[in-house]
């Protein structure tokens, strides 16, 4: 199995109040990209999973009314 590569991000030691102005800076770009692109982002989030349940279960007929925990 292959590593997949993935983003890293180093920080200085931070203190509290540092840390916490980081994720409110953090939790602000994120809402700023969502409303930016958070449709066309929901899209290709279904089409990886469908390839992920393709690749390891075979053909996968997509519900999107189906209960994900009727398996369980």
């Amino acid at each position: 199995m292959s590593r997949r590569r993935h983003a890293r991000l180093h920080l200085p030691p931070l203190s509290g109040r540092d840390a916490l102005a980081l994720v409110d800076v953090l939790e602000r770009a994120i809402a700023a990209i969502e409303r930016a692109h958070g449709g066309e982002m929901r899209e290709l989030r279904q089409m990886r999973q469908l390839e992920a349940r393709a690749r390891h279960h075979g053909v996968t007929i997509y519900d999107p009314d189906a209960d994900p925990d009727a398996g369980f």
